[in-house]
């Protein structure tokens, strides 16, 4: 499982742009069927379920399992068979 730690990153712009643009190359970096671990920190990725859910739909990918613990948020994320 290949796995983004974009906890402490510095995104000087909108993270909602930084997160559309992890999850587009999410899409390339993994084989069909394959899944991936997002570990990101909720103050900087305030957003619900659904948006995550969305964003991976347009990235072409599946939203599997999202935990949110401790101020920090894990997404699986798999790559469907195409």
């Amino acid at each position: 499982m290949l796995v983004e730690d974009q906890r402490n990153i510095s995104c000087g712009g909108d993270p909602f742009n930084y997160l559309k643009s992890v999850l587009k190359g999410l899409y390339f970096d993994l084989s069909p069927g394959q899944d991936a671990k997002v570990l990101l920190l909720s103050e900087k990725f305030p957003y619900k379920r659904d948006l995550f859910e969305s964003l991976s739909r347009n990235s072409r990918l599946k939203l599997v399992e999202m935990k949110e613990e401790n101020g920090e948020i894990e997404l699986i994320i798999r790559r469907d068979n195409q």
